[in-house]
């Protein structure tokens, strides 16, 4: 029970989750709390280990057509699924006496992907001729991929701390059951699941931590489209002029990036960025 009060004093003084009635003059330990410490007169040690692992699995197929009626090609399909502990090098685990906290979907697991690309050459004024060098010779070629969206990691915010051991962690909110989509900028995922863990003085399991997993919410996905439009003029011999139309996000999609993955905040839930609305470029490039 003295390591359970020295917790609560530790995370919450001022009882303002009120779970904690044992310390209402906030009695702070004597000697800065060495007599809890494995190593006396150090408030905070940090242990980096440069090893982790994880794992990827994954289904990859495709179909390609080269010059068939002047069309090139590609279509890719990938269903894969990326785990584990951290997704970089140096990256910090939120439970240091629980490193299987941090198991889960890693920021590079999109479950889903189809890309597409292809070049055509359009089929008028093929013969040579004034017209072809004038009117033919066009070309369009571009981009298309869906892909699923990424984890996000949910977090809180409280004016006191659950674990009550002076930091060096992160912690996350309850969750029960699966979080469903909602879709809509505002709320983009149900955040009604969602609860604040129960702090370990008061009963609360698993030391005080929440128990979503880092991979408890699932970001947009994202559709994507590039169009170019171009043709190349032979001006003299080996002079050549290449004159190019291109969009970026060529039919202006919605494309969702962030989301606000802070429990308690006000906007919870919430699409707070958006990759670049569509863009149009001209360019030219000569050749000798």
């Amino acid at each position: 029970n003295y390591q359970l009060y020295t917790r609560a004093n530790a995370g919450d003084p001022k009882n303002i989750s009120g779970t904690n009635p044992t310390n209402p003059t906030q009695f702070q330990l004597g000697n800065g709390g060495n007599q809890l410490r494995n190593f006396p007169g150090f408030g905070g040690i940090g242990q980096y280990e440069d090893t982790t692992n994880g794992n990827y699995e994954g289904f990859q197929t495709g179909l390609r057509a080269q010059n068939r009626w002047g069309l090139s090609g590609e279509l890719d399909y990938t269903y894969s699924h990326e785990i584990d502990i951290t997704s970089g090098d140096l990256a910090g685990i939120d439970n240091p006496f629980n490193i299987k906290y941090n198991k889960g979907s890693g920021s590079y697991d999109r479950r889903q992907i189809f890309s597409a690309n292809y070049i055509y050459k359009l089929p008028f004024f093929t013969a040579k001729g004034l017209m072809h060098s004038t009117l033919g010779g066009w070309e369009i070629a571009g981009t298309g991929i869906f892909e699923s969206g990424i984890p996000v990691t949910p977090r809180f915010t409280l004016p006191y701390d659950t674990i009550g051991l002076g930091g060096g962690y992160n912690n996350r909110p309850n969750v029960v059951g699966r979080v469903a989509k909602v879709g809509q900028d505002s709320k983009w995922f149900d955040t009604s699941h969602f609860s604040i863990p129960t702090p370990v003085w008061a009963g609360g399991t698993n030391q005080g931590f929440g128990n979503a997993g880092k991979d408890s919410i699932v970001g947009p996905g994202r559709i994507n489209f590039t169009t170019s439009f171009y043709k190349t003029f032979n001006i003299w011999e080996n002079i050549n002029f290449q004159f190019r139309v291109e969009t970026f996000n060529t039919f202006n999609h919605t494309e969702r990036n962030g989301l606000a993955n802070t429990f308690g905040s006000s906007n919870f839930g919430a699409v707070t960025s958006y990759f670049d609305p569509r863009s149009l470029e001209l360019g030219g490039k000569l050749t000798f």
